[in-house]
């Protein structure tokens, strides 16, 4: 699963907040989701369906919404990518 930028809102509550899917996940487990439950909520967020669980209401953040500092993506140079296939 990629680290995707998320919208959560505690239910009952009117506040939103940006967070990442790591974040969430990481939540999601300490509330008792199993692997292939968090599969599912991912797969859902990712084809833009809003999610409800756990008291969590998710949604997939729009791209105009920038989340800076939130999401960390590998970056891997050519060289190191060719040193990935030689090994």
């Amino acid at each position: 699963m990629k680290n995707i930028p998320i919208r959560a809102q505690i239910e009952g509550q009117d506040s939103k907040v940006n967070t990442d899917w790591l974040a969430i996940m990481a939540t999601l487990k300490k509330r008792g989701l199993e692997t292939d439950e968090l599969e599912v909520v991912y797969f859902e967020l990712c084809a833009g369906m809003r999610v409800t669980t756990r008291g969590l209401s998710l949604a997939k953040a729009t791209p105009e919404a920038q989340l800076q500092g939130l999401l960390y993506e590998p970056k891997f140079s050519a060289r190191d990518y060719a040193g990935m296939l030689s090994a």
